[in-house]
C-alpha cells in the first residue's frame, strides 16, 4: 500500500508539474510571436488558447462552476485511489488523471482559463481539412487515464471477478489405529 501511495503522489505531482512547464514554455514564446509554431507542417503545431470551459470550450459561461468542480475534484481522485483495490495500472492511472485535474485547476485559479497549446490537423472524410480543438498535456493525462482504468476495470477485473476460487476441502481423516487385541504383540 505504501509503495502505491509513493508512486500515485509522485506520477501525480510530477505530471502536473510538467504539465504546467509546457504550458508555461507554449505561453512564454509561442503567444508572443502571435502565431502558430508549426511541428509538422499540414498535421501538428503549437498555438496558444485560454478555454474557460470544458472539453471543446462547452460551457464558457460557467468559469466559477468549473472551478468548482475542479476542485472537488482533486480529494475526490485522492478518496477513490485510498479505498480502490491497489493494482499498478490502476494506481498510475489515477495518479495521470490528478495530475490532469491538478494542472487544469492550476490555470483555473492563476489564468483566464485553462491554457491549451497543441493543435492537430486532420482530414475530415468528405476530404475537407479540418483542426481538432487544442488541448494541453493534462487533457491528455485524464484521456488517457480514463482509457487504460476504463480497459483494466472492463476487460481484467471482469476476468478476475469470474475465476472461481477453489472451494475449500473438508480436511482428510486421519485413519484410527487398529484395535489391539490380546495377540497383538505390542500390546502391554
Amino acid at each position: 500500500m505504501k509503495r502505491h501511495g509513493l508512486v500515485f503522489g509522485a506520477v501525480a505531482l510530477a505530471g502536473a508539474a510538467l504539465d504546467l512547464v509546457t504550458k508555461t514554455l507554449a505561453f512564454r514564446y509561442v503567444q508572443a510571436t502571435h502565431r502558430e509554431l508549426t511541428v509538422v507542417r499540414g498535421w501538428f503545431g503549437i498555438e496558444t488558447a485560454y478555454n474557460p470551459g470544458v472539453v471543446w470550450s462547452i460551457g464558457q459561461g460557467a468559469r466559477t462552476l468549473w472551478l468548482v468542480v475542479s476542485l472537488l475534484a482533486i480529494p475526490l481522485i485522492v478518496g477513490i485511489f485510498v479505498r480502490s483495490r491497489k493494482t499498478w495500472t490502476a494506481t498510475i492511472c489515477l495518479a495521470m488523471i490528478e495530475a490532469g485535474t491538478i494542472g487544469n485547476c492550476w490555470d483555473r485559479i492563476f489564468h483566464p482559463g485553462v491554457r491549451d497549446f497543441i493543435k492537430f490537423y486532420f482530414v475530415r472524410a468528405n476530404g475537407i481539412p479540418a483542426v481538432w480543438p487544442l488541448f494541453n498535456l493534462a487533457d491528455s493525462c485524464i484521456v488517457v487515464g480514463v482509457i487504460l482504468l476504463s480497459i483494466e476495470l472492463y476487460f481484467f477485473e471482469e476476468k478476475k471477478a469470474k475465476t472461481p476460487t477453489p472451494e475449500p476441502q473438508p480436511p482428510t481423516p486421519v485413519p484410527s489405529p487398529a484395535p489391539r487385541g490380546p495377540g497383538d504383540p505390542s500390546t502391554p
